[in-house]
């Protein structure tokens, strides 16, 4: 049978509006047109017809499917449907026949037809899987870009894809639940053995139990005998010990009345001491208060003079300065003055000499007028015969002339720059000593400041330390005040503790393997087991455990020595080892019952064997009826201890006595209350040590008022320093202008001596023609007034003249220059310097006088202090020598008491021993008759007693009274009646009833022995119970024979199930890997190239991996994720046809599975499809013309603008007759 699509009909559907019918399809039809036309919604039309679920068809919800749909106004249309007829081929039948599937969406709401007739969502599915057509596995569509991405499903996805594919997936459901029955029956079967295995122990060891029942009765019967004699006779040792411990004890009463009233006396004497030493400690302290209040106002006032000092020093300093600065200023002024007066005389002097050169020159020889007219005459003679000489040098000399002014206004500029200069680089000297002086101030002012701010934080850090440390460690001793405060501790129990501990820290300072006390190095681990702890403990409670025997040895001898109490040690290395019997942890029955050896935490791992030694595998319980059922009528006896401290042995001895163990419980609390005055006496130690706060903020106060000054003085500083570093940078500026300027004045003056000099070599040689013209012509001239020539007489003659002009012509240029430095010189303002230096000397001084004027009064006020000072020391020296003699007067008074109290102490010591030993025979006494009493033991009782024995023993362990006489009548005794005890013990001497004593103790620890032997005996075993097991142990054969039947069933219908899953997987992923390999090679026209799939589990495939690789044309096997796109899709496809194949789907979809293909694999496709579509339909979506250019037929969507929408339309075409014509 094979299926293929023969029409589409859509309806409204996405982009489609209105009626669409697409077909009859070919067997190659493909879908073409341009992005975004709406070709991939035909292939969303078919998944839809199909059944297929949204998200799929890329959309949310129902209505975007149906035509125009807008997210705020909805769909324009309210109705789509899409309707698709398949035609099916029964080759068998030779029949052919269509039928339609059609889905419809109207109001929001999915309809489903076959063949026009409405069925539900289910029906539909299932008609479309039973005839192939099952979406679940999506073999037969391709959607846009999927194509790579299918073979890239991870294995369990292909897993997933291939039970759906072989249907075993149907299977699946039954398989589960029948592996979940075989693994219940399994299991059912495995109870059922093990209750066997617990019946056949339990017959066995109810056997074993009943020979130990009948041999554990007969040495029961045996022990009791025994232990009445032997309590008989510790009865009768009680007796005469009472009797002479009530003697001494009334003889030591006496002692300590007389004792108590020398004490009584001694005490009232102290109390007045105290009285009267109260009021002088309280003015000494009064006293030492005032004392330290005046030293603080004291170091306040000092290191405020200190900081004036300071102040004063810095202004002392600054006023010297200015000082200076103003003599400075004072002889610049000086200089000034006496440069202009120097000038005005200069000029004065000049002007004289000009008016004397007037003179001569108005007095001189005249020359006569023919001589003169002569000369000008034969002068302009030689002017004009060498006329071209006599203007050259004119021209020569007017050139030289400029130059000649220039170069004495340049010597003259020259001269003031100069001046200039240097008084410049005198003020720049004395800023740059300021500047040094100003910066070493500020330096050693930084130093002082980084110190003093260092030492202020650290007193801050030290303030803050303190604070917290002190609120710490109130906080600390707060709550160890008020538990000292509510603990209600004896001071005798309080001083016999602490002298214990000392004898331990003696003991350990000598010898470094003495750990301590064993209750000092465990505790247990909840005060509800104080008591029995105690009880079991006993003597060994303040035993000392060290590390070897030796050790043991030379500490007994050191008390010996010193004459301390006697001490039980414990030696590490000499103890028994004591087996732990774990299983006595599972007790169950009565509840809470645990190994006292559980209860107890230790310091150090290595002391867990002494409290195994101590405890010996001991069972504490919450009530004296478990303890007893445990110890006595468990199966397996065991010593055991109740909660309020009733030990009973499995021996069969019991112990009691709750008052004497509630009062040594105690000694666990005792011990940490005195932990806690250790503590509290510690951090009061350190709380005392804290250093004093306030005088340390009395250090950062007076700290921070030198910081303050420090900054003060820097803040002056600064400013100085910056106003002399801007005069210097302004000086060393206007310096090297000046020197720049030095500079080029030289230049200039240089060129233009070079000028003069070149100038003056020419002038030389025209006047060197010119002179040889003139004699030429002045020949004549010169034999007339007799002179050898011309030259001589301008020599002689005009010389005079000439010199006569040249010094009134140098007289005058030097009046002139010495007018313009004059002129300078007034200009120069030296008196506001001296005017600014004046102001900054006033103002010194005057703070000056102001710092020194408090200085003289804070030294005064120091004077005042000390000697107030001075004179509180003196009156609280007087007042501290009183309170030192009253309290050697009450140090001396309390020596005594001490004695007193220490003899009182002596005897009360040996009264206390003696109460003790009094209440421990009562304790002996009431243990024995209790102990007698609950194992059943007659003991001979007066008759007037025998009624009130029961509340005798009931109430022997209610605490005792403080009344000591209370004691001295032992009713106990006097109820037990001694003449009826057996004549060979009231006959007998002591030593003969001590004999007795030890014999009858071996006989009981014989029996003992023998008795523990027997672990556990159960008392309680009888023949019934041996037949009642025999028959659980039938029924539970009967049980285990049919749940494995039941077993086996089970396993044969699950097997059978699972071959068959099994083979139904594998004969479709055989089918598949066969014709995968083909169609790969033949997708890729290349027989090397392979395609594998297998799995990795072949006991159960559907359960493991299917694993898919491929071997492309000229590549090594790969995994997919490393092959190229092309490759990729081409393993797809090839994938997807085989499955095909297998499921006989004769139709495929696929919506451009050719993106990622190369020209040549597309050709490759084609052929394929063309080689495969006479047995399957294609239907492909596709851009490439090499692709639908092979199809029977072609279906081309477009766009059109419909209203606010786009309307997709659609073109089909057959191809048949074209192939024919081509």
């Amino acid at each position: 049978m094979s299926i293929s699509i023969d029409t589409i009909e859509i309806y409204n559907f996405k982009s489609y509006l209105g009626k669409i019918i697409i077909g009859p399809l070919c067997p190659f039809t493909a879908i073409i047109g341009s992005n975004g036309s709406g070709k991939s919604n035909i292939m969303d039309a078919i998944r839809f017809a199909l059944g297929d679920k949204l998200s799929a068809l890329r959309v949310k919800c129902l209505g975007e499917l149906i035509y125009g749909y807008n997210t705020d106004k909805g769909p324009v249309k309210d109705v789509t449907y899409v309707k698709l007829i398949l035609k099916i081929v029964d080759k068998i039948k030779d029949e052919v026949t269509k039928r339609n599937f059609i889905r419809k969406i109207y109001n929001n709401k999915t309809y489903y037809y076959i063949d026009d007739k409405i069925v539900t969502y289910t029906i539909y599915i299932t008609e479309l899987q039973n005839i192939g057509l099952n979406l679940k596995t999506q073999s037969f569509f391709v959607s846009q870009g999927c194509i790579e991405h299918f073979a890239m499903k991870s294995p369990k996805e292909l897993t997933a894809i291939f039970e759906e594919i072989s249907d075993s997936i149907m299977y699946k459901t039954d398989y589960e639940n029948l592996k979940l029955k075989l693994l219940s029956a399994e299991e059912e079967v495995f109870f059922q053995h093990q209750i066997k295995k617990v019946k056949l122990n339990e017959k066995k060891y109810a056997l074993m139990e009943k020979a130990e029942e009948n041999k554990y009765l007969q040495l029961e019967k045996q022990y009791n005998e025994d232990k009445l004699k032997y309590q008989l006779i510790q009865l009768v040792f009680i007796k005469n010990e009472f009797e002479s411990l009530q003697n001494k004890m009334l003889k030591i009463k006496s002692q300590l009345d007389r004792h108590q009233q020398a004490k009584e006396i001694a005490g009232l004497e102290h109390e007045t001491l105290i009285s009267h030493l109260k009021p002088l400690s309280n003015g000494v302290q009064n006293m030492e208060e005032a004392i330290f209040e005046k030293e603080n106002v004291l170091e306040r006032k000092k290191k405020n003079h200190i900081i004036l000092k300071d102040s004063k020093s810095y202004w002392q300093k600054k006023c010297d300065f200015a000082r200076i600065s103003l003599d400075n200023a004072n002889k610049a002024c000086d200089i000034n003055k006496k440069v202009i007066q120097e000038l005005k005389d200069e000029l004065q002097q000049i002007n004289l000499q000009l008016t004397e050169l007037r003179n001569v020159s108005q007095t001189s020889i005249e020359l006569s007028n023919s001589q003169i007219d002569r000369y000008t005459k034969l002068t302009c003679e030689v002017q004009h015969q060498a006329k071209d000489f006599v203007k050259e040098k004119n021209n020569l000399l007017h050139d030289d002339e400029p130059d000649k002014d220039k170069l004495n206004n340049k010597n003259r500029c020259k001269k003031e720059l100069e001046d200039k200069i240097k008084l410049m680089r005198l003020t720049e000297e004395n800023h740059e000593m300021r500047l040094k002086k100003l910066q070493d101030l500020n330096k050693q002012i930084n130093i002082t400041l980084t110190e003093k701010k260092a030492k202020l934080h650290e007193l801050n850090e030290k303030i803050i330390e303190t604070r917290d440390k002190s609120l710490s460690l109130e906080n600390d001793i707060a709550p160890i005040s008020k538990n000292l405060s509510q603990a209600d501790l004896d001071n005798d129990i309080v001083l016999q503790q602490i002298r214990n501990d000392e004898t331990i820290t003696t003991l350990k300072q000598l010898y470094s393997d003495v750990y301590g006390r064993l209750s000092d190095l465990c505790k247990p681990i909840h005060s509800r087991y104080n008591v029995a702890v105690t009880k079991v403990f006993g003597k060994h409670m303040n035993a000392i455990v060290v590390g070897t025997n030796p050790t043991a040895i030379q500490c007994i001898q050191f008390l010996k020595q010193n004459k301390k109490s006697r001490e039980i040690f414990l030696p590490l290395d000499s103890i028994k080892n004591v087996h732990l019997k774990t299983y006595l942890r599972d007790i169950e029955e009565p509840r809470n019952v645990k190994l006292l050896y559980d209860v107890i935490s230790s310091k150090l791992p290595q002391f867990e064997k002494v409290i195994l030694f101590v405890t010996k595998n001991t069972l504490v319980c919450e009530s004296p009826e478990d303890a007893r059922m445990i110890a006595f009528e468990s199966q397996r006896a065991n010593d055991c201890v109740s909660l309020d401290g009733c030990f009973y042995r499995k021996d069969g001895t019991m112990s009691g006595g709750q008052t004497d163990l509630n009062i040594k419980a105690k000694q666990w609390q005792e011990r940490e209350i005195l932990s806690l005055i250790k503590q509290k006496e510690q951090l009061m130690q350190e709380f005392r040590k804290l250093p004093n706060i306030s005088l340390m903020e009395s250090d950062v106060a007076i700290i921070n008022t030198e910081v303050d000054s420090f900054n003060l003085r820097k803040k002056f500083i600064k400013t100085d320093l910056n106003n002399v570093e801007n005069d210097l940078v302004k000086i060393r500026k206007e310096l090297d202008k000046l020197d720049g300027q030095l500079i080029l004045l030289n230049m200039e003056i240089s060129e233009i001596q070079d000028n003069i000099k070149k100038r003056a070599i020419n002038i030389k040689k025209v006047e060197n023609n010119i002179n040889a013209i003139k004699n030429e012509i002045f020949v004549e001239f010169c034999k007339d007034i007799n002179v050898p020539d011309i030259e001589y007489y301008e020599k002689n003659n005009l010389r005079n003249y000439k010199e006569h002009e040249r010094k009134k012509r140098e007289f005058e240029e030097q009046y002139d220059r010495i007018e313009n430095q004059l002129e300078i010189e007034n200009k120069t303002d030296t008196e506001s310097n001296v005017l600014k230096w004046t102001l900054a000397v006033k103002k010194a001084t005057t703070e000056f006088n102001k710092l020194h004027k408090q200085e003289c009064q804070t030294t005064f006020k120091i004077e005042r202090i000390e000697t107030d000072l001075l004179e509180l020391k003196r009156n609280y020296m007087v007042m501290k020598k009183d309170v030192e003699n009253m309290e050697k007067e009450l140090n001396d008074n309390t020596s005594r008491i001490d004695v007193l109290e220490k003899s009182y102490l002596e005897c009360h010591k040996s009264y206390i021993a003696l109460f003790e030993k009094i209440k421990e025979i009562r304790r002996k006494c009431n243990t024995i008759l209790h102990e007698c009493k609950i194992e059943n033991l007659v003991i001979p009782m007066s008759e007037t007693s025998y009624n009130e024995s029961e509340d005798t023993f009931s109430t022997s362990f209610i605490s005792t009274s403080s009344n000591f006489e209370a004691l001295f009548d032992c009713n106990v005794l006097k109820k037990i009646d001694f003449s009826h005890f057996p004549e060979n013990i009231c006959r007998s001497t002591e030593n003969d009833l001590r004999s007795m004593a030890e014999q009858l103790h071996k006989e009981l620890a014989k029996n003992r022995s023998e008795i523990a032997a027997i672990a556990n005996p159960n008392l309680k075993v009888n023949d019934s119970k041996i037949i009642k097991i025999s028959e659980e142990i039938r029924e539970v054969n009967r049980n285990l024979r049919n749940c494995r039947n039941k077993y086996e069933e089970i396993k044969t219908q699950f097997e059978s199930l699972k071959k068959e899953r099994c083979k139904q997987f594998l004969d479709c992923l055989n089918y598949v890997a066969v014709e995968l390999n083909a169609i790969y090679q033949k997708l890729v026209k290349n027989t090397l190239a392979q395609a594998i799939i297998l799995t990795d589990n072949l006991e159960e495939p559907y359960a493991g991996n299917i694993i898919y690789n491929c071997v492309a044309p000229f590549k090594g096997l790969r995994s997919l994720e490393y092959l190229s796109g092309a490759e990729k899709s081409l393993a797809s496809l090839a994938l997807l046809f085989a499955i095909q194949r297998y499921k006989k789907i004769s139709f495929f979809i696929m919506d451009e599975g050719d993106a990622a293909l190369d020209p040549n694999n597309v050709r490759n496709v084609v052929d394929f499809i063309a080689s495969e579509k006479n047995v399957m339909q294609f239907i492909t979506i596709s851009l490439n013309r090499k692709l639908f250019s092979k199809a029977d037929m072609l279906v081309g969507v477009t766009t059109q603008r419909y209203s606010e929408n786009v309307r997709s339309k659609v073109f089909g075409l057959t191809l048949h007759k074209y192939a024919e014509e081509n």
